[in-house]
């Protein structure tokens, strides 16, 4: 289906040159036209359409503004699309049906996040003009070794995951790499090189083949790891093997997508305590409906006097991340399920930021960009699972 300039501006509802945020998702649409009004366009998402070639989106050059682009499962077969908007901080080109990465994307020089899961990519290239990237999905794919770019400096999170990856790359080249997900790909070994990584604060190697203790022995040198999973590899079959991963490594605090230090569990424990209390308060408030008018009113009043539970006395760093220092993110990560307020962001992607759910992931340290990629990755991980 084509967009045309007048469904475009009935759809945004409101005079085209004031846009600044567009959300065509599952439209079926195969062009669009009336972007080149946009001029004050920060963010579109067009994900879940038919879109299929940069000629689609011919007017897209005169977005200038426009920073944040999701042309998630579509039908790009190449990357000419950022030609267009060399200005983009955040590209997702995930779902489509890419076989490589365009030496296009060297025009984008600002970018800051690139997702390109979930296609058949099969070398990781084109990246070196990059510098200010931070965060690299390329999960899903079949990719067989990531090369050395050591012009990434700002590099904090790589995620390569489901692909046919069998040795760890020199992540010494990227000093505040925080986040490394190689999951799902034939590891044996954790190099030596990686003891000095000491920023590493999240390491996820499931479904691997790593086989003995010397393979992992490297990781005992990284002082700040709290998120190690190991879940799927030979080595999670030998006797005591949590507990000696655990004694082996004192910061850990999520081992195999379970949390487990005493903090959390503390916390847990008064959640339980709490909620368990609120039950029995609200029975006997059950068992006195049948009384009289007056009765019920010194019940309600009872009740509204009651103070609500609390937080613990820790402070928002803390619960987010104890003991670490943390960058101020965006919008801080739910702790236990729990709401928390949205932070002032200059720079803020996503819009909203995952609970604490199976892999523990509260514990973790999200960057700006971050916060959508892990709302992406979830959702790439549920469809693979479905397919496989």
């Amino acid at each position: 289906m084509k967009f045309t300039a007048e469904a475009l501006a009935d759809a945004v509802g409101k005079p085209l040159s004031e846009a600044t945020s567009i959300d065509l998702r599952n439209k079926g649409l195969t062009h669009i036209d009336g972007l080149s009004a946009c001029r004050g366009l920060r963010r579109l998402d067009l994900s879940n359409n038919r879109i299929g070639s940069s000629e689609s989106l011919d007017s897209l050059q005169n977005a200038t503004s426009l920073i944040h682009i999701n042309l998630a499962n579509n039908e790009f077969e190449d990357m000419s699309v950022v030609e267009q908007v060399p200005q983009l901080n955040v590209l997702n080109m995930s779902s489509n049906k890419l076989k490589s990465i365009s030496a296009s994307l060297a025009s984008c020089s600002k970018l800051k996040a690139l997702i390109l899961g979930q296609n058949k990519i099969a070398r990781i290239e084109h990246l070196d003009k990059l510098g200010d990237l931070n965060t690299l999905v390329v999960s899903h794919n079949v990719i067989k070794k990531l090369p050395d770019m050591p012009q990434l400096k700002e590099l904090t999170k790589i995620s390569a995951a489901h692909n046919k990856i069998d040795t760890i790359p020199d992540l010494t080249l990227y000093p505040k790499l925080k986040e490394v997900r190689l999951n799902d790909n034939a590891i044996k070994t954790v190099p030596e090189g990686i003891r000095s990584c000491t920023s590493l604060r999240v390491i996820d190697l499931g479904n691997n083949m790593v086989d003995d203790w010397s393979s992992v022995a490297p990781l005992v040198s990284i002082p700040y790891l709290h998120n190690l999973n190991l879940k799927g590899n030979p080595i999670c079959k030998e006797d005591g093997y949590r507990e000696r991963v655990v004694q082996m490594l004192p910061s850990l605090r999520v081992l195999d997508g379970e949390r487990f230090d005493q903090w959390f569990l503390d916390r847990k424990e008064k959640r339980k305590n709490r909620a368990m209390a609120s039950a029995a308060a609200g029975s006997n408030n059950d068992d006195d409906d049948g009384d009289s008018n007056d009765e019920n009113s010194d019940s309600d009043s009872d009740t509204n006097e009651r103070p609500k539970p609390v937080l613990g006395s820790a402070t928002l760093e803390e619960e987010v991340d104890i003991g670490v220092e943390v960058e101020v993110p965006a919008m801080a990560p739910a702790v236990e399920g729990e709401q928390v307020a949205e932070a002032p962001a200059a720079v803020a992607v996503g819009e909203e930021v995952a609970q604490e759910g199976e892999d523990s992931r509260a514990a973790d340290e999200d960057s700006p960009e971050e916060v959508e990629v892990r709302q992406i990755e979830d959702r790439e991980e549920e469809e693979g699972i479905m397919s496989e």
